[in-house]
């Protein structure tokens, strides 16, 4: 550090004082300060995503700000990750639309900063159908004459979609996501016709098509049904039963199931899902279970709905009647005593309970014994004692036990 001389005079004073000149120095000491001043980053974030989603998909979307990624809140038309009627968007940035967004229509997902100072961008979406595909399809002749029953079967139709043939419309019955069936009239030796799908606001440039097979007049399409009803019988409550239904195309034509629609208390139908299309010669079963809850008798139906040639909607009549849990029992009786058997006694004990009841006494020697009064979720050891014709009882048997379901 730099020091300063300074030359200080000495002020003339009395005799007492000594003459002369002081020298004093001054230390002066610099202080280096060193100020860095930076600029504050500031940008603009920006999204980047698709601008169209089908219904039933996901989008993921993400930000970046300065081109690096930025912690970010997401919004849909405004609501704080999108809501019931908007549809979702999830903290890192993935899109899913509400079913309730009409085709066509268009959502603003925004995003902004959770840094200072906040920047935002949007984007708009705009909410598309699902695109249709064909899978598979078939055409049946209703009667002798050019009035075709047409069934496409695949995946992605809505209430909207649009069957069609060389530009025309045909009459057009949405059955569900999976199946579209139409009637239509075909010119007299066609071999072949090419269906297509359009469903609005799907994007679509053409139609989805399938080129399928005119069945010719002497081509009928026949579903045969065995059994034709289905009797269960007694059938005891909280114990399924079951019995096997099948469906055989035994035509010339292939034949379109639809649907299987069942009614009763107590039955239930598994195994195959509809619609399906059996070609002649296939043949596929449904399961039937009857499992009565309560005790009386039950009826229902089987409703078969198919483009059979005949019987174009079957009914199997179902039957069978709950009945309760009942324990039978049988015993070996004792070896050769000098006094004959004259009777056995059956013995009762009820789970969580201290001493056996008396069921029967029986008369005679018979071995075996049924008892009907025991309820389900109950568990039950029973033991059984002969009676000689003096009338001793012997020691007990051993103790078997039932669980009733």
């Amino acid at each position: 550090m730099p020091t300063i001389l300074l030359q200080v005079p000495q002020q003339r004073s009395s005799s007492c004082h000594r003459s002369g000149r002081h020298a004093i120095t001054i230390l002066v000491f610099f202080l280096a300060v060193s100020i860095s001043v930076q600029a504050q980053t500031t940008g603009q974030v920006s999204i980047v995503g698709t601008t169209q989603i089908r219904h039933g998909g996901s989008a993921q979307y993400s930000a970046t700000l300065g081109g690096a990624p930025t912690p970010v809140a997401w919004f849909v038309n405004g609501f704080p990750g999108g809501n019931s009627t908007t549809g979702l968007i999830t903290t890192s940035g993935v899109y899913s639309p509400s079913s309730t967004i009409w085709a066509g229509h268009s959502v603003t997902i925004t995003v902004k900063t959770l840094s200072q100072p906040v920047s935002s961008a949007a984007i708009t979406v705009k909410v598309l159908n699902p695109l249709p595909v064909l899978s598979s399809g078939v055409i049946t002749q209703n009667a002798p004459s050019n009035n075709y029953y047409l069934v496409l079967q695949g995946s992605g139709f809505v209430s909207t979609s649009q069957l069609e043939s060389g530009g025309i419309n045909i009459a057009t019955l949405v059955i569900s996501s999976t199946q579209l069936q139409g009637t239509m009239s075909i010119a007299p030796g066609t071999p072949a016709i090419k269906v297509g799908v359009l469903t609005p606001y799907a994007g679509q440039k053409a139609p989805v098509s399938l080129t399928l097979p005119v069945p010719t007049a002497t081509d009928v399409p026949t579903l045969t049904i065995s059994p034709s009803s289905i009797p269960f019988g007694n059938t005891t409550i909280n114990t399924p039963a079951t019995q096997t239904v099948t469906l055989a195309s035994t035509g010339t034509a292939p034949v379109v199931i639809n649907s299987a629609a069942l009614s009763g208390t107590g039955f239930t139908i598994s195994g195959a899902t509809f619609p399906v299309t059996l070609n002649p010669g296939l043949a596929i079963t449904l399961d039937v279970q009857f499992d009565p809850i309560i005790t009386g008798a039950a009826t229902g139906t089987l409703s078969i709905q198919s483009t059979s040639s005949t019987n174009g909607m079957a009914v199997i009549s179902l039957s069978g009647a709950g009945i309760p849990h009942q324990v039978a029992l049988s015993w070996d009786p004792p070896g050769i005593f000098a006094v004959p058997i004259a009777s056995y006694n059956t013995y009762r004990l009820t789970a969580g309970g201290s001493a056996y009841q008396l069921l029967n006494s029986s008369v005679g020697t018979q071995t075996t014994y049924l008892d009907k009064t025991v309820q389900s979720g109950v568990t039950y050891d029973y033991i059984v004692t002969s009676v000689d014709s003096t009338g001793v009882e012997s020691v007990p048997s051993n103790t078997v036990a039932a669980t009733i379901p």
